[in-house]
């Protein structure tokens, strides 16, 4: 375990040290300091709380090696948190990707200010070893605090691009039907208002609402028949679309709920679930990391009908909601702000990344070109102009 000592610009300033823990045996342990680096930490990511990283490492490949990338302060207290795993690059080469790469709406740390400088430090310095490292998604402030100026210094060759945008919803001093008629027409509030009493004629609409384990664990099953008749499926883009997604979130959301960090919302009629909602919760924030609904049951709206009942909870609590990066027109429409969502490769200054650096850009105009050119759909290009927001 490497350890380099970085301090602030003052003098004075407190001596936070960078380290790496590359074996996955001293993760119970690690995840403890976590735990209590949460109640510190300023710089958040509710998809590097240790049940994300437990749950997503149980399923990893065989063989997968763990780079994670600590910052400690004079005292041996953890200040920051940044986990990645070795992947192979081109040219028989390594690379570092993010833990829960396949699942995470972001990819910043979890870090105090203190901490942050180490971790970008320790993580460049990983660049001695490995040929790249990848930064997937960053929230903007992340991204022009502590990325946007190496992004402007040739000191390493490097790959920046805007891929997604992200829709958010601060609360404010009005009540939420005000706030909701300056965002709806009236026509589209009538609407909504007349799905409602059209759905309540039908049968027994009840909304259930759950926090805790067991609430979670019962509500759970009955997710799966929403995601059956979504159109998400059709898609390939549901939570369960993939084999071996359900059982993850199984047993994730949980554990979650274990730590008060998720809620989970569905409406019914007669007993059978017609939409849900999957949030992340973290103090004053709340992540839609998933709202599907019943393609059966469309004409009644309700996803918008369960959309509308989470955004006044939420606005009554004073959260800021995240509609995560994945900008359907109805998150820009609800939002009181969008901002752009960052992507980096940090390569090694060196023949080999240069030309590592090259072959990546052109997989991405590939990768890009093969989504442009599919057959569409209207729900295929409405996901399509979700994600593909620039570059």
């Amino acid at each position: 375990m490497s350890e380099v000592p970085i301090r602030e610009n003052s003098a004075d300033s407190e001596i936070v040290t960078y380290s790496l823990c590359r074996n996955a045996n001293e993760f119970p342990a690690l995840f403890e300091e976590v735990e209590e680096l949460l109640d510190r930490a300023s710089i958040r990511n509710p998809y590097f709380t240790p049940e994300w990283i437990e749950c997503w490492w149980k399923r990893v490949e065989p063989g997968t090696k763990p780079l994670i990338v600590l910052a400690r302060n004079d005292a041996g207290q953890l200040e920051g948190f940044w986990p990645f795993v070795e992947r192979p690059g081109v040219l028989w080469s390594k690379g570092l990707w993010p833990m829960v790469y396949d699942e995470a709406n972001y990819f910043v740390p979890i870090a105090t200010k203190l901490g942050m400088p180490s971790l970008r430090f320790g993580l460049k310095a990983q660049l001695k070893e490995f040929q790249f490292f990848w930064i997937p998604l960053m929230n903007d402030s992340f991204w022009r605090e502590y990325w946007e100026k190496e992004s402007t210094i040739p000191t390493y060759p490097h790959l920046s691009r805007t891929p997604r945008k992200t829709s958010i919803l601060e609360s404010g001093e009005e009540k939420f039907d005000e706030f909701l008629a300056s965002k709806m027409g009236k026509k589209s509030r009538k609407s909504l208002r007349y799905d409602q009493k059209t759905l309540r004629e039908l049968g027994k609409v009840v909304l259930e609402v759950a926090t805790d384990k067991k609430d979670v664990q019962a509500l759970l099953p009955a997710s799966c028949l929403v995601e059956v008749n979504s159109w998400k499926t059709e898609q390939v883009a549901g939570l369960y679309s993939i084999r071996g997604k359900r059982a993850f979130f199984f047993e994730l959301l949980p554990k979650l709920a274990e730590k008060g960090r998720v809620r989970i919302s569905m409406i019914r009629i007669n007993d059978e679930p017609i939409a849900w909602e999957l949030d992340l919760i973290d103090r004053d924030f709340i992540g839609v990391h998933n709202l599907s609904f019943d393609q059966n049951w469309k004409k009644y709206s309700p996803g918008k009908q369960l959309m509308e009942i989470n955004l006044r909870r939420s606005w009554e609590e004073g959260r800021s909601v995240d509609f995560l990066p994945c900008n359907f027109n109805y998150k820009e429409k609800m939002a009181t702000r969008t901002e752009p969502v960052r992507e980096l490769h940090l390569f090694r200054k060196s023949f080999r990344g240069v030309l590592a650096r090259q072959l990546i850009k052109w997989n991405m105009r590939v990768r890009k070109k093969i989504r442009m050119n599919a057959p569409p759909t209207k729900a295929s290009e409405a996901l399509r102009k979700a994600y593909e927001v620039g570059s």
